[in-house]
């Protein structure tokens, strides 16, 4: 079996090791710390997603569409807001005559 990693979770830790890290990862406070992350994570990707909708009101999105929009609003602030920027200056630029689109 060389080369292969039998249990790459353990990360080489002994038994004693490992028993004492669930030990402390099963703290109240931690796991209470744990949630607090992830509701803040939940509410900054809510916020980001609403920022991301509010220009393509009126167009039609399928699931796809809605999973890559959801994706993307839990990434960092930057990302949504170049993104955003993006959809913004779509919307208001001047559509490209039919002509010219077959020729892109």
């Amino acid at each position: 079996m060389d080369g292969v990693v039998v249990n790459s979770l353990d990360a080489g830790l002994s038994d004693a090791e490992t028993r004492r890290l669930l030990q402390v990862v099963n703290r109240h406070w931690v796991r209470n710390e744990m949630q607090a992350g992830r509701d803040a994570r939940s509410r900054r990707t809510t916020v980001n997603l609403a920022l991301l909708r509010a220009p393509l009101n009126g167009v039609d999105l399928d699931s796809k569409d809605h999973a890559m929009l959801t994706w993307l609003a839990d990434r960092d602030a930057d990302v949504v807001a170049g993104v955003r920027s993006l959809l913004d200056r779509a919307r208001a630029a001047t559509p490209i005559p039919e002509a010219e689109r077959d020729s892109l």
